[in-house]
């Protein structure tokens, strides 16, 4: 079983999802308590549309839920160490935390934020 996702990883997720301008990152479901165990994705962001692809615990697909940024009514962006990140839609919420300064995801995890913030 594969324990921790890599750049390698997110770059492919971000190949087969996003376009040319793409970035992506690693985030959670923001949750108060970590029980049961919050959802994992990889976000990907382009210039028309934002796509979560949920991951296991191996890191394996699960779901993709791909949303057009046209349909983004607001972006919240909060915190210090761990970004909290609050994307409402006409229908849904999406509350995500990104790590910005995860090992080894650094470079890729503050592109995406910069991207996220951008929106905002």
């Amino acid at each position: 079983m594969k324990l921790t996702i890599g750049k390698d990883d997110v770059r492919a997720i971000q190949a087969k999802y996003g376009g040319p301008n793409a970035v992506a990152g690693y985030v959670e479901e923001a949750k108060l308590f970590n029980i049961p165990l919050p959802k994992y994705y990889v976000m990907v962001l382009d210039d028309e549309k934002l796509t979560l692809v949920q991951m296991n615990m191996s890191f394996k697909e699960v779901a993709v839920d791909t949303v057009p940024l046209s349909e983004v009514t607001r972006v919240k962006v909060s915190g210090a160490l761990v970004k909290k990140i609050v994307l409402e839609t006409n229908d849904k919420t999406y509350k995500l935390n990104l790590k910005p300064l995860a090992l080894g995801l650094g470079d890729i995890q503050k592109d995406l934020l910069a991207r996220i913030e951008d929106l905002a």
